[in-house]
């Protein structure tokens, strides 16, 4: 057997200490990145603190995050308790730094700052040893500095996807109010009408319709007559139909498939072909109600104005405990993108959705140039809390 040489021994020793220390910096790195991307923000710092102090034979530590009026809170927390408390009192440090004796019960600290995307500091990993030993070095402390940097992208997401939410469910509660306010300001302004205005045009198409009846009116008087009584009538057919459409009689006294078919009346006036595939009586709550007419009523003011002809069909229908309604024509159709980036039409399709989701429910539209367009609303009949009670 060849003698191999010492240095030649030593020197192979060395490298495959290096290539060890190596591969354990890999390891923390990828086990730790998977490891944080299946944990929610609550459990990674603890996660993070474990694994970082295992790495470099830590006695434990802590991770510290900025709050909004710039204090420093414990988020999370590995090892003994007093070791920990001994760690939060530190300085706030700039950069990945090993001190040395900071504290009179730690001997050995390592602070890794935590960076949002936009450089600034908002948080910090503090590893700490009671009993003195070797810091870690130049490689083990990068490697430690990337695991900060790791779960510091996992946090500052988290943040921002809360944030998103929370501005979400903000606007969403908006658009619910400002809907609702929109149908109560509706009926206000129906009832008035239907109160006022519609009430005195038939008054005043009733006196016109006695005095035209009079026995003493000249033929030239009544001749004249004859379109002033026309236009009285067709004034108060107008404010019916203006009132029908702010708020239709018909939805609050009989229900959702009455008050969509008077809506259709306006295409057999035109002489369109109208089908009903089904159409269930059943009453709704009164969200339902609302939401669903106001989308079959979109729907047919878009077939009315974009479309000349063409058969309509509508289908509502219960399905289990979800109210649907689809409305579909047989149109020219549209490229549905293309249409709302044009502005042509597209806030009312947007309207419709939020309309149903704001109730928990869903809308599509389907549409081809050329094969017609098919819309199709579905909302749960009851609320979540209604449905257990």
């Amino acid at each position: 057997m060849l003698n191999t040489p010492p240095d030649s021994v030593l020197a192979l020793r060395a490298d495959y200490r290096q290539a060890e220390s190596r591969a354990a910096r890999l390891r923390l790195l990828v086990e730790s990145g998977r490891a944080l991307n299946a944990l929610p923000a609550a459990e990674s710092g603890a996660l993070a603190l474990q694994r970082a102090c295992s790495f470099c034979a830590m006695d434990g530590g802590v991770l510290l995050l900025r709050q909004a009026d710039d204090s420093l809170s414990l988020s999370a927390g590995f090892g003994p308790a007093a070791l920990q408390q001994q760690l939060a009192t530190l300085p706030w440090q700039g950069a990945a730094q090993v001190l040395e004796a900071p504290l009179s019960q730690v001997a050995l600290a390592l602070y890794l700052p935590l960076h949002a995307a936009t450089g600034e500091a908002f948080g910090a990993l503090l590893l700490g040893n009671a009993s003195a030993m070797r810091g870690p070095d130049a490689e083990d402390l990068e490697a430690l500095q990337l695991l900060a940097t790791l779960l510091a992208g996992h946090l500052h997401n988290s943040q921002l996807l809360e944030a998103l939410s929370l501005r979400e469910r903000t606007m969403s509660e908006l658009v619910h109010r400002q809907m609702s306010a929109q149908e109560d300001e509706r009926a206000r302004v129906a009832y008035d009408l239907h109160d006022g205005l519609a009430q005195t045009l038939a008054g005043l198409h009733q006196r016109l319709q006695g005095f035209a009846q009079h026995r003493q009116l000249n033929d030239e008087l009544r001749a004249a007559l004859a379109p002033i009584l026309q236009l009285a009538q067709r004034s108060m057919g107008e404010t019916r139909q203006a009132i029908s459409g702010l708020r239709p009689t018909l939805l609050d006294d009989f229900g959702l498939a009455p008050a969509l078919d008077r809506e259709l009346d306006r295409l057999r006036s035109q002489g369109r072909q109208v089908q009903w595939l089904r159409r269930d009586m059943q009453r709704l709550r009164p969200a339902v109600e609302i939401a669903l007419f106001r989308v079959g009523q979109e729907a047919i003011n878009n077939i009315c104005k974009h479309t000349a002809d063409g058969a309509v069909s509508l289908d509502l229908h219960l399905d289990g405990d979800t109210a649907r309604l689809q409305v579909e024509d047989r149109g020219p159709g549209f490229a549905a993108g293309q249409k709302q980036l044009a502005g042509e039409g597209g806030m009312g399709l947007v309207a419709m959705r939020e309309r149903c989701l704001l109730l928990g429910g869903q809308f599509s539209c389907h549409s081809q140039p050329g094969q017609g367009t098919r819309l199709l609303a579905s909302i749960p009949r009851a609320l979540a809390d209604e449905e257990s009670a």
